[in-house]
């Protein structure tokens, strides 16, 4: 029986002859200052313990999981207060349910401590996303992107990690190199070198980075500092790293292993301190699997790797980002906007992401006259040519029709017939094209989903 004490918000399954224990538990999250949210439908942003005895819970703890808890976003521990042992693949099945630490208090020195100090982690984060910092530069409140900044602001605030960030192009990535720069240590805090690497020329790639002095080649009229002694003891991130030439591949690596490096024409070595923030939208393992980038750098700048989520994947996003764009052109007064400009912006695909959506808003307000309401006649011919107008036929057939009512009537619910809809069409959009953008534009999902689905089905 999955039992819930709505005064310490702990749940339990199955421990009616251990209150002793849950009141120690209780008692020792109080005297550490952690009351637990209760759980609710509305809530994304609480934290809760799981306390289960022993394996003969298995189903009735993923069953939580997957149907109460996965869904809002809850931050779980699980602890099992039994002297029998999970087994491993049950943990890990656990765990991808939605549970993101799991303890044998068997295996448990310090009891409680350990528990404790992830949720006041869990606390600080939560405080953090909800600050100024973050919420004038990520804008959002889907469950996708806050679990992105969950992982972001931690590997930010408690490392000096380098962080490899992974996505499509406009989705955001240089927002969140400085949303990290911004979030460091302030002891280590200073300048935000960006060194966009498609612009880099192979011979001037050495000066770029390391600098140079006066007279050291032909044209170095004055002294330069490269972006290593600009980035030092604060953020160096290089944009479409994968565009690096192979040389300088190589004598970034040294930098990153030794911290030291030379002007060119310098004898004198320097120090510098950075931490390493890269941004690609290529896939560099299959790049370095065909030589196009070297392994070890590959493996020093992607200690911790982040994937952007494309615009497709986040629509629940749209209103806020509209509002956001249309801020920065009313910001005395927003007019209002129809519901029908709204869910117009809402299913159309944005293969340039969040930027094709903020220049679509853009052209909009260019259109706008008036007190008025922003109406679908604010729309530029071109993005209403380019979204379609049958969209709502294909559904009206009567064999789909058909085929939905006699799920129903044979006990499918309508979560159970959802899952199997868009199963099929993944599927079939697969089957349609093996280039991976054309299916990534009829699903609506990113590349890297599509490249993961493939690897699947091998």
């Amino acid at each position: 029986m999955i039992k819930k004490d709505n005064h310490t918000h702990l749940w339990f399954i199955d421990l009616s002859s251990h209150n002793i224990l849950v009141d120690k538990l209780s008692a020792f999250l109080k005297r550490s200052n952690i009351i637990l949210n209760k759980f609710t439908t509305k809530s994304e942003e609480e934290f809760g313990i799981i306390l289960v005895e022993g394996n003969e819970c298995y189903e009735q703890l993923i069953s939580l999981l997957n149907v109460q808890l996965k869904s809002r976003n809850n931050r779980i521990i699980i602890l099992n207060i039994s002297q029998t042992i999970f087994e491993e693949e049950e943990v890990f099945k656990i765990l991808n349910y939605g549970a993101e630490y799991f303890f044998e208090l068997a295996m448990l020195d310090d009891e409680f401590d350990c528990i404790a100090e992830k949720i006041q982690r869990w606390r600080n984060i939560e405080s953090i996303m909800e600050s100024s910092i973050v919420r004038r530069t990520i804008i959002g409140e889907s469950l996708l992107l806050k679990k992105l900044l969950r992982n972001l602001i931690e590997v930010a605030v408690y490392s000096t990690a380098s962080i490899l960030i992974l996505g499509e192009r406009g989705t955001g990535k240089e927002l969140i190199a400085r949303l990290v720069h911004d979030l460091s240590d302030s002891k280590r805090q200073a300048n935000m070198v960006l060194v966009d690497c498609t612009t880099i020329k192979p011979q001037l790639s050495g000066s770029e980075f390391f600098g140079h002095e006066k007279g050291s080649y032909t044209g170095a009229d004055n002294t330069r500092e490269g972006a290593f002694a600009l980035a030092h003891n604060g953020t160096l991130f290089l944009d479409e790293v994968g565009e690096l030439p192979m040389q300088m591949q190589a004598e970034l690596l040294r930098v990153i292993q030794e911290g030291a490096y030379k002007k060119i024409g310098s004898n004198t070595w320097k120090q510098t301190s950075f931490r390493l923030i890269a941004a690609t939208n290529r896939n560099l393992e299959t790049e370095a699997e065909a030589g196009n980038f070297r392994k070890d750098l590959y493996d020093r700048i992607s200690l911790w790797k982040c994937y952007m989520p494309c615009l497709n994947e986040r629509k629940e996003d749209i209103p806020m980002l509209i509002e956001f764009f249309l801020k920065k052109h009313f910001p005395d007064k927003l007019p209002h906007i129809g519901n029908h400009v709204i869910q117009y912006l809402k299913e159309r695909n944005y293969p340039g992401n969040i930027r094709e959506l903020q220049n679509i808003v853009k052209r909009i307000c260019l259109r706008y006259v008036g007190k008025g309401p922003i109406t679908l006649g604010d729309i530029p011919e071109y993005d209403r040519t380019q979204y379609s107008l049958n969209k709502n036929v294909w559904f009206e057939n009567n064999n789909l029709s058909d085929c939905i009512k006699e799920a129903l009537n044979t006990g499918y619910d309508a979560k159970s017939i959802i899952d199997r809809i868009k199963n099929l069409t993944t599927n079939i959009a697969l089957s349609v094209s093996n280039n991976n953008r054309e299916v990534s534009q009829l699903l609506g999902k990113s590349e890297r989903w599509i490249q993961l689905q493939k690897a699947k089905e091998k």
